[in-house]
């Protein structure tokens, strides 16, 4: 799965100004909403913070990956975000996110959306992808994380 190329280094929050997950989850879906797969902002806005109401997207890792499938979606699309000092997130671990990745999928593909999300993960998942993904000092040299 060729998920660095949904990643786009426009769709890289170097540092997040949010301090709360909600103000995260917006400040990362309204950059979502500048890609030219993505039509309703609002609409993905209100999907990834519903979704987030049933169950939180914190995996653990210091890792997030909030997502959602919408019609007014037209290609996948990813955003990246990072936070210094991590966010409270009510994660599964209960540790701080530092890093939060935002999958905006349109609704007519169930197969390429867990793909998708099991290529994230796959990359996540790595301790030395989580520390070059932190390290890492342009959108550029992150997105190169999910290329290799």
């Amino acid at each position: 799965m060729d998920i660095h190329g949904m990643l786009r280094p426009e769709r890289v929050i170097m540092n997040l100004k949010a301090t709360t997950k909600r103000e995260a989850l917006v400040e990362m879906v309204e950059d979502l909403g500048k890609a030219p797969g993505v039509t309703d902002v609002e609409a993905l806005k209100k999907a990834i913070l519903d979704r987030e109401e049933i169950m939180s997207t914190g995996v653990g890792l210091t890792i997030a990956v909030p997502h959602a499938k919408l019609a007014s979606v037209k290609a996948f699309t990813l955003g990246l975000a990072r936070s210094a000092r991590g966010i409270d997130y009510d994660s599964l671990d209960g540790q701080p996110v530092r890093i939060i990745v935002a999958i905006a999928a349109p609704d007519n593909d169930q197969n390429t959306y867990l793909r998708v999300l099991a290529a994230v993960m796959s990359v996540l998942r790595v301790e030395d992808k989580r520390k070059a993904i932190l390290a890492a000092n342009t959108p550029a040299e992150v997105v190169n994380v999910f290329k290799e």
